[in-house]
């Protein structure tokens, strides 16, 4: 049949509907230096496809995805030079095979098992909202497609993801999204730690985990509990005792010494759900702890200015002695990965960009931005519908999964990671006595909140914003995406 008629059973999809299937591929939606230049989607979606163009030669090519038995994606074809995209389109329509039955399983791999079917142990009120509620269908859909892309999740994924530990493996799915995305080749070839990423000779191994408590579920819903109001309670006090045991705790476990992981970098992943909204205001007490060193504000008027306090030991009931990145014992922790936007609300904002967008659902993000004007310490507010024009504009490629994602370096590191190994990161570094940053974003968000409306009625409860204390320079990326 020819193009013509083919691509009648084609729909065209948008780019970032197709860059979320492509966190399938090895090294997700990148395709350097070639670019989408359209995507297709065909059937009941169990066919996809791209043509790339690459602007250095003008010339095209195409990739064809289709799923497997048990709807993970995987590449059928590519192929290419083409000189038009008629061409490539022509050769897409075959290569895609959109009347074949799904693609088979290979010998010896297991049938992955479906995310939304309740197992025994029944489901909580979190996974229940995921998947009953029509304002988080957009977060069901990057969620499922976030799942089936994971390279070999084990064989607890399920069950914990649908009850007490929804938050924990929300959290790998957002890891996960975020080095694809970036273009490493992620491995789960063994149980622990989670994931090895690598790129371009570079490699790290992370273990992800989460800081909870007497928490029912870990970062379930419940009833919002603020900050403390003392902000040395905040920055020193159970906070950070809560972020220090966590990962005290998971370095007893000695990974560096596995024969897998020696000789390599290390560095563990955490998020905060150590109380109902934890997330929304504990960042700031992880750094301190890091490094022993507390942010406080000095001067006034135009001489204010942050400056970095030592402390010895945390002010939490424990007395837990202060800067993890200070001891040699730990020389072997590269670094520590934190986020706290591991949530339904990032998930719902990135399968709302991606096309699935319920009729009369709107989404609008509400929050700061940092200040990265000399000696600023105040934050600038947006409030901003995630479809617009405006919204898309503060970052060049709209928003992406790393933009919140930070990654503090060990200054003691046997084994540092390089910047570029994950370079939509925020990196935290110590440099003659000072700890600074360096980002490849101008727009960073402190901290925000999705408010979700269906035909401008309001969708679900949104929380307040906590901005008791204006950002000192190394607080400022505290993401409050927490949408309940």
């Amino acid at each position: 049949m020819s193009a013509t008629g083919e691509t009648r059973l084609f729909t065209l999809i948008s780019q970032r509907q197709f860059e979320l299937y492509a966190l399938s591929l090895e090294h997700g939606p990148n395709f350097d230096p070639a670019h989408i230049f359209s995507a297709y989607q065909a059937g009941t979606g169990g066919v996809t496809g791209c043509i790339l163009l690459d602007p250095d030669t003008g010339a095209f090519t195409y990739l064809a995805m289709r799923r497997r038995i048990d709807h993970c994606w995987i590449k059928v074809d590519e192929s290419g030079p083409y000189s038009t995209p008629e061409a490539a389109l022509d050769r897409l329509t075959v290569a895609m095979r959109a009347s074949d039955p799904p693609e088979p399983l290979p010998p010896g791999v297991r049938r992955r098992p479906h995310l939304l079917k309740p197992g025994p142990r029944g489901t909580s009120p979190e996974f229940q909202l995921l998947t009953t509620t029509i304002n988080h269908l957009p977060a069901l859909m990057a969620v499922g497609e976030c799942y089936l892309a994971l390279p070999n999740p084990d064989a607890n994924f399920v069950s914990d993801f649908q009850t007490n530990n929804f938050a924990s493996r929300l959290f790998e799915l957002y890891l996960f999204s975020c080095f694809r995305e970036q273009g490493l080749n992620v491995r789960q070839n063994h149980v622990s730690p989670d994931f090895l990423i690598e790129k371009e000779g570079n490699a790290c191994w992370i273990e992800a985990v989460t800081a909870n408590s007497k928490l029912p579920r870990a970062g379930g819903i419940g009833k919002w509990v603020h900050a403390p109001k003392d902000r040395i309670e905040r920055l020193t006090g159970n906070p950070a005792e809560r972020f220090a045991k966590t990962l005290r705790g998971k370095l007893q476990r000695n990974y560096h010494e596995l024969d897998h992981v020696k000789g390599q970098p290390f560095a563990l992943a955490i998020a905060d759900f150590h109380d109902f909204g934890s997330m929304v205001w504990s960042r700031e007490a992880l750094p301190t702890y890091l490094y022993g060193l507390r942010a406080d504000v000095t001067g006034d008027g135009t001489d204010r200015r942050a400056i970095g306090v030592p402390i010895a030991n945390l002010t939490g009931q424990h007395s837990i002695p202060a800067g993890l990145f200070r001891d040699p014992n730990f020389a072997h922790l590269s670094a520590v990965i934190f986020s706290n936007s591991a949530t339904l609300a990032k998930f719902n904002r990135m399968g709302f960009l991606a096309g699935w967008r319920p009729p009369g659902l709107t989404m609008i993000r509400r929050g700061i931005l940092f200040d990265r004007a000399p000696g600023a310490l105040e934050p600038i507010d947006f409030n901003l519908a995630v479809d617009s024009t405006e919204y898309q504009a503060l970052w060049p490629w709209g928003e992406a999964w790393c933009q919140e994602l930070e990654v503090f370096h060990n200054p003691l590191a046997t084994h540092p990671i390089p910047f570029d190994l994950i370079p939509g990161a925020t990196h935290w570094f110590e440099r003659d006595g000072d700890i600074e940053c360096s980002t490849i974003w101008a727009n960073s968000v402190i901290s925000s909140i999705t408010h979700l409306q269906m035909d401008g009625k309001p969708a679900v409860t949104s929380k307040p914003r906590d901005r008791r204390q204006p950002p000192a320079p190394h607080e400022h990326r505290i993401d409050n995406d927490n949408d309940e």
